[in-house]
């Protein structure tokens, strides 16, 4: 059976993670989360790397697999084009209002999330607001869309 690839790609605060694990719950498609990866990379280690091979190990179990990111970076980049030798990918646009997102990144649990200040927020989004791809479905998530229509992108693609 095929292995796909769902990478929701998005600012902070657009609602990527929830979406993720929307979908984790509803349907086949095993949400893994990016964020406590990061959190185990020591330095000097290669953290793509090591979250591509997370990746691989939950495609040991699952043919479909959903992950977040911003989507920038040269070491995006690479780290895109091995998942793309080994697995189809689908990319998925999420976006939302900068000042909504700016907005929900702070008021959201920090247990959940990698910290980071308000200047970053906006630096990073900056970035992810300007990345483009051969998008395969977009979400807009500015007044948070409903389950149903999330479900609805998702499985049509």
């Amino acid at each position: 059976m095929q292995k796909i690839l769902y990478m929701l790609i998005g600012p902070k605060g657009s609602g990527k993670t929830h979406i993720g694990t929307l979908v984790n719950k509803s349907t086949d498609i095993k949400f893994l989360r990016v964020e406590p990866v990061w959190l185990t990379v020591k330095p000097g280690e290669d953290s793509w790397k090591k979250v591509e091979d997370a990746v691989d190990a939950e495609f040991q179990t699952h043919n479909k697999v959903m992950v977040e990111s911003l989507g920038a970076g040269e070491d995006f980049k690479r780290y895109y084009a091995s998942l793309k030798e080994k697995y189809t990918i689908k990319m998925i646009r999420v976006y939302a209002d900068s000042n909504v997102c700016l907005e929900r990144v702070r008021n959201r649990n920090s247990v959940d999330h990698i910290p980071v200040s308000d200047d970053k927020v906006v630096e990073y989004n900056r970035i992810a607001a300007a990345v483009s791809y051969n998008w395969n479905a977009e979400i807009n998530n500015n007044k948070f869309a409903s389950d149903e229509e999330i479900l609805k992108v998702i499985l049509s693609i």
